[in-house]
C-alpha cells in the first residue's frame, strides 16, 4: 500500500490518491485498482451472503489483483460459500474483517459465525499432491502404541502418508491426492491471508455446536496448503473444522529434477488459530537408509529399503552426503530397492548406514515462526478422540515435523487438546518453543488424550526406530515452555502425574533443552540444575573441554584436575590429572568414611611426617613414621 493507504468507512472502501491526495469513492463497495492494486470482491460478483457460490468471483478478483503487480482483495463481513480450491498469487493478500469466538475446549461456548468467513462446501476435488512424502515406514516414522483404548483405531502414531500402499515391483507408488482450500502455489512470495476464517460447511457451522453428532460436515482435506512457497505471511486466521488431513499444510521439497527452486523459508504465522486432523503439518522429503553399495565403475548401485509406498521414480536423482545422483532403473529384491545406473562412485561419498534424501533440491523451512497460535488436533465437538469408532479417522496430532526440516520456531503458542498426541518430529532438527503451553484434555468418558510427544532417536543409537532406522531428531529447545502435568515427555523426561501411560514412551531426540526440567522452580532453599534421564550434566569451558559431570545415576565425575590456585580452595581445570587440595579432606561423621577398599586399593600412599592413628576406644593417638635410619616406629602423642 501506499503512504495514503486504504480506510475502511461507511459501506465502503476508500482511497486516496497517491498524487493528489485526493479522497475518491468508487461505490458503495469498491476502490480504484490502477494506483494500489486493492480490489473488492464484490466488484467481481461476490455475494458474501451464505447462499450463493463465490468461488469464481473470489478467484476473478485475485486474478485481477495479482495482474497489478499485487495488493489487497478485499473480502468485505459475509459468509462466502466456496466449492473449489482459491489459489494466491506473489504480493497478493487476501483480507478479511476478522474473526470471532471458536473454542476448542468448553464445548458449552458456542462458535459463532466470522464477521468474514469461507465455507467449503461439498466434497472438495482431490488434485493435490506431495509425491516425495510418506511415512517413512522403514525409516521409524511409524510407531506402534502399546497401549490402546478400547473402540479406538489408536494401535499406530505414524507420519502423514502422501502415498497410496500400492507400489507393484520396482513401479512407485500412486500419490494420495487431496482437496485443498486455499493453495499458495510454487514460486508465490510475499502473500498473506489476514482476518478471516476458512472452514468446512457442516450444516453451516451449527454442526460444529452439536455434542450429541459423531458426524464431520463436509469432506475437505487441507485447509492452506504452501507448496515450496517462501515469505508467506498469515495474520488473525482461524482455519478450523474437520480437515481431513491438516488445518495448514507446508511443504518443502521436489521429487527429483521436478522443481530446483523448491522451498519454505520464512513463513510467518500470528495469531491463528489452527484445527483439523493434524493442525500444523511441515513436510520435506523422505530419507532412508543406504542398505548397501554395489555395480562397477559408470554403472554403480545403491540399496535402501522399500516399502509398498514406495516413493521413488523408476530413474531420478537422489541427494547422498550433499552430493546429487542421478540414477536410471530401480529394481526390487524382498524389502530393498537398488538404484542403478549411478555415473560416481557413491562409496566415495558416503558410507552403509548413511542416509538417503529422496528430494534432492530444497533450501527447507528456515525461518518458519509461528506467535501466539493456538494449535489444536481434530477435538470434535463431541468431545470423542479421532480414533474413536465413532470418528473413525485414526490418530490426530497437534503438530508434525519431518523431512529435511530445521529452523521452526514457536513463540507463545498454545498446543492443547485431548488427541493421541501433541507433537510429532522425526527428520527435523533446530526447533525451539519459547514461552508456549502444552495441555492434554479429557475426553468425554473423562480419559484423558494421549497428550504424546514423539521424536526419533539417532538412527545409529541403541534405541533407533524402523527396521532401518533413518531421519532423527536433535537440537529441541523448550524456553520458559510449560507443561502441564498430562503431558507425555517419557523416556527423555521423568513422567509427571497426569500422564495416562506406563510404557516407556516415545520422546527420545538426539539432543534436547527444557528450561524448566534444567532449572526446575521445585526447592525454594537451592537453586536446582537437573539434566534429561539418560544424560549427564557436564561443566565445560569455553573451548568444551569437560571438568565435571553429574552421571543419570546421581554421581560426580572429576574430568579435570583439582588445583588450588590464586588463593582458591579448589578450581576445576580443563585437563584429566591428579587433585590438589589446599584444606584438609574429612569424612562428614567419625569413621563414617573408608579410603579405598578391599578390591580397589590405593597402589601409594606418600606422606611427610607420618600416619596418626587412634586406638578403637579412642583413648590413645599413636604416631606412626619411618625415622631416618628407615625404622617403622609407633610413638604415644
Amino acid at each position: 500500500m501506499g503512504a495514503a493507504g486504504i480506510t475502511v468507512a461507511a459501506g465502503g472502501l476508500l482511497q486516496a490518491s497517491a498524487a493528489s491526495n485526493q479522497t475518491v469513492e468508487q461505490s458503495s463497495y469498491s476502490v480504484q485498482q490502477a494506483t494500489y492494486g486493492a480490489v473488492n470482491v464484490k466488484d467481481f460478483g461476490a455475494a458474501g451472503d451464505g447462499t450463493n457460490d463465490d468461488t469464481a468471483a473470489i478467484q476473478s478478483a485475485i486474478e485481477a489483483c495479482a495482474g497489478e503487480g499485487g495488493g489487497i482483495v478485499f473480502l468485505p463481513p459475509g459468509i462466502y460459500n466456496v466449492t473449489g480450491t482459491l489459489q494466491l498469487h506473489t504480493g497478493v493478500t487476501l483480507e478479511g474483517a476478522g474473526v470471532s469466538a471458536w473454542d476448542l475446549v468448553f464445548s458449552d461456548r458456542p462458535k459463532q459465525p466470522a464477521p468474514t468467513e469461507l465455507r467449503f462446501l461439498g466434497t472438495g476435488a482431490k488434485t493435490y499432491e506431495i509425491a516425495y512424502a510418506t511415512d517413512m515406514l522403514p525409516s521409524g516414522g511409524v510407531l506402534h502404541n502399546p497401549q490402546t483404548l478400547p473402540d479406538h483405531a489408536d494401535s499406530v502414531y505414524g507420519l502423514t502418508n502422501f502415498r497410496n500402499a500400492d507400489a507393484a515391483g520396482n513401479l512407485p507408488a500412486t500419490t494420495r491426492t487431496f482437496s485443498v482450500g486455499i493453495y499458495v502455489p510454487k514460486g508465490c512470495e510475499f502473500a498473506s491471508i489476514r482476518n478471516l476464517r476458512l472452514v468446512p460447511n457442516f450444516n453451516g457451522i451449527s454442526g460444529y455446536n452439536d455434542k450429541l453428532t459423531a458426524a464431520l460436515g463436509d469432506e475437505w482435506d487441507v485447509g492452506v496448503f504452501l507448496d515450496n512457497a517462501q515469505d508467506i505471511l498469515m495474520h488473525n486466521v482461524q482455519i478450523v473444522g474437520y480437515w481431513r488431513i491438516a488445518a495448514k499444510l507446508q511443504a518443502a521439497g521436489s521429487l527429483g529434477n521436478e522443481y530446483k527452486k523448491a522451498g519454505a523459508e520464512r513463513n510467518r504465522f500470528y495469531d491463528c488459530l489452527f484445527q483439523g486432523m493434524t493442525g500444523v503439518c511441515v513436510r520435506g522429503g523422505d530419507m532412508y537408509r543406504v542398505t548397501a553399495f554395489g555395480g562397477s565403475a559408470g554403472q554403480y548401485s545403491i540399496e535402501i529399503p522399500w516399502t509398498a509406498s514406495n516413493p521413488f521414480p523408476v530413474q531420478g536423482t537422489v541427494r547422498l552426503a550433499g552430493s546429487y545422483l542421478n540414477y536410471t532403473s530401480t529394481s526390487v529384491s524382498g524389502d530393498k530397492l537398488t538404484l542403478h545406473g549411478i555415473a560416481s562412485n557413491p562409496e566415495e561419498l558416503g558410507n552403509v548406514g548413511d542416509g538417503l534424501r529422496l528430494s534432492p533440491f530444497s533450501s527447507g523451512f528456515a525461518g518458519t515462526t509461528y506467535v501466539n497460535c493456538y494449535i489444536a488436533g481434530l477435538e470434535h465437538t463431541s468431545k470423542r478422540g479421532a480414533p474413536h469408532g465413532s470418528i473413525g479417522l485414526g490418530v490426530s496430532k497437534n503438530i508434525e515435523a519431518s523431512g529435511n526440516l530445521r529452523g521452526l520456531k514457536f513463540i507463545a503458542c498454545t498446543v492443547l487438546g485431548f488427541e493421541d498426541i501433541l507433537l510429532h518430529l522425526h527428520d527435523s532438527d533446530d526447533i525451539q518453543f519459547i514461552g508456549c503451553y502444552f495441555e492434554s484434555a479429557r475426553r468425554q468418558d473423562g480419559v484423558l488424550g494421549g497428550g504424546r510427544l514423539i521424536a526419533s532417536p539417532y538412527r545409529n543409537a541403541a534405541g533407533a526406530r524402523g527396521a532401518y532406522p533413518c531421519g532423527h531428531t536433535e537440537n529441541v529447545q523448550f524456553w520458559a515452555t510449560e507443561f502441564h502435568v498430562s503431558v507425555d515427555k517419557a523416556p527423555k523426561f521423568k513422567r509427571l502425574s497426569g500422564v495416562r501411560y506406563t510404557d516407556t514412551g516415545f520422546f527420545a531426540p538426539r539432543y534436547v533443552f527444557d528450561s524448566f526440567e534444567t532449572f526446575p522452580l521445585s526447592d525454594e532453599r537451592d537453586f536446582v540444575i537437573r539434566g534429561p534421564k539418560d544424560q549427564r550434566i557436564k561443566l565445560q569451558n569455553a573451548n568444551g573441554q569437560s571438568a565435571l559431570a553429574v552421571t543419570p545415576g546421581g554421581n560426580i565425575e572429576l574430568i579435570g584436575n583439582l588445583l588450588d590456585t590464586s588463593g582458591s580452595k579448589l578450581k576445576i581445570s580443563p585437563t584429566a590429572g591428579d587433585g590438589e587440595f589446599a584444606g584438609g579432606v574429612h569424612p562428614k561423621t567419625d569413621q563414617g568414611a573408608s579410603l579405598g577398599k578391599p578390591a580397589r586399593r590405593w597402589a601409594n600412599v606418600h606422606v611427610s611426617d607420618g600416619l596418626l592413628m587412634t586406638t578403637p576406644d579412642g583413648t590413645h593417638t599413636y604416631k606412626v613414621y619411618v625415622d631416618n635410619a628407615g625404622q617403622i616406629r609407633a610413638d604415644l602423642q
